[in-house]
């Protein structure tokens, strides 16, 4: 048995816009019914966890899992400025009891990805005033929220400057214009002024000051609470000759992130694939790699790579906030996850303090442009009924995690098993479901 340290936190996560439903007061909301609209499909009641929670939260305890990573909406909370919800705080408040009462350990992430749609009308985090609404809100949330030790300010901070190839592509070309012109009128401004469009600069100065605001504000009224922030790292690979054009990504995407938060109570690495620099400048995965569904190399391995990296560089906390892989064939998502955790167990073996692994995603969900193509989750949902599926690789990790280590051969448990053990309430979604999936 390779064995892990005591402690160390097993889980899964979420985004409240991806997995709540009628997020209605958001600026993604306001994309996603902009027509044309940039996103393939809108949101909708998404996978209703809003309504759900409880029920996935008892799932996710009977699988043996120890922590549930989950948003909270700002844009729910404070849906005009200075005007907060105490509804929306009872709500969270119900959250944070659900994952209690079963012994689950919630870890808050107060910003992913999207934002009240009033603060991107003022400019988003190109407004000046953003770090100090950011703080302000964050100390609101956290003075009314009980029963958390863990607390992610924003979710990758850095995907917006990993992204902007791919926005560029998409609607910087004559033919994209009305797109764009219908996003811009939903936003009430310019699309950089959406979080995921955010120029670098504005990331490297607003966005770390933000980042700073909201940890203090948390730590003023939670000073025992572990905060942190996270980033997307890939394992960054050259051929002969890329090493140069490696390097500049790492400068550009990565570097100055790690090194502004560097002695944080831990860095959240979310990691899915390795890129390779070639030598003309270009990057992907290698010629004839397996992809997944989403165009990522299939590189389990390169989870360990980049905590190595990281760790090297920082020595500081590293919790895996993310990582996963996405397609249809759950048989392959088990093996990726087995792999990912055997290389990361080699890295902790080094010495590199590493303290959990959240798989993402808990649910099959809403992936942002691509709708609900994407299938990334331990649990599938027939959206027509909203009916949980538990898929073997949900089985595999919940072993895994129960027994806090890595065995030769994990035994494959039956679905059936955990209706036994889970509270009732989780029953009408689908525990004991299928299994189907692979």
């Amino acid at each position: 048995m390779k064995r892990f340290p005591d402690n160390f936190l097993w889980g899964s996560a979420t985004a409240p816009h991806q997995v709540e439903g009628g997020n209605a007061n958001s600026d993604c909301w306001a994309l996603e019914q902009a027509r044309p609209s940039m996103f393939q499909e809108p949101s909708g009641d998404c996978v209703d966890q809003w309504n759900r929670f409880s029920d996935d939260i008892a799932i996710l305890a009977a699988l043996g899992l120890n922590t549930y990573r989950f948003g909270i909406e700002w844009a729910r909370i404070e849906p005009q400025p200075g005007q907060y919800s105490q509804a929306a705080l009872d709500h969270y408040q119900r959250c944070i009891d659900a994952c209690l009462r079963v012994g689950v350990a919630p870890m808050l992430s107060f910003h992913h990805f999207t934002s009240p749609a009033w603060i991107t009308r003022l400019g988003g985090l190109n407004d000046a005033d953003y770090p100090e609404r950011f703080g302000r809100y964050c100390a609101h949330a956290a003075a009314r929220l009980d029963g958390f030790d863990w607390a992610c300010t924003f979710n990758e901070l850095n995907v917006p400057v990993l992204v902007e190839p791919m926005f560029n592509e998409k609607l910087r070309t004559p033919e994209a214009a009305p797109v764009l012109a219908a996003a811009e009128a939903a936003l009430g401004g310019p699309l950089a002024n959406f979080f995921l469009t955010t120029p670098r600069d504005v990331l490297l100065t607003q966005g770390l000051s933000a980042h700073a605001a909201g940890r203090d504000a948390i730590k003023s009224v939670r000073p025992s609470v572990q905060v942190g922030l996270t980033l997307s790292i890939q394992d960054e690979q050259a051929e002969p000759g890329g090493e140069v054009h490696r390097d500049r990504r790492l400068e550009k995407y990565v570097d100055p992130f790690l090194d502004a938060v560097r002695g944080d109570d831990f860095i959240g690495v979310q990691t899915y694939t390795r890129y390779i620099s070639r030598a003309d400048g270009g990057y992907g995965p290698a010629p004839d790699e397996r992809v997944t569904t989403m165009g990522f190399a299939d590189r389990p391995q390169a989870l360990a790579q980049v905590c190595r990296r990281v760790w090297e560089r920082t020595k500081t906390p590293i919790i895996v906030t993310e990582n996963g892989w996405a397609g249809d064939q759950d048989k392959r998502r088990e093996q990726f996850i087995a792999e990912a955790l055997d290389h990361l167990h080699g890295v902790i073996g080094e010495g590199a303090d590493i303290r959990g692994y959240y798989y993402w995603t808990l649910l099959d969900n809403y992936e942002w442009l691509s709708g609900y193509s994407q299938k990334f989750g331990l649990l599938g949902v027939d959206r027509a009924t909203q009916r949980r599926l538990i898929k073997p690789s949900a089985l595999t990790l919940g072993q895994i995690a129960r027994d806090n280590g890595l065995s030769p051969a994990s035994p494959m448990r039956r679905a059936e098993s955990l209706t036994e053990r889970a509270p009732s309430a989780a029953r009408p979604t689908g525990v004991g479901a299928p299994l189907g999936m692979a």
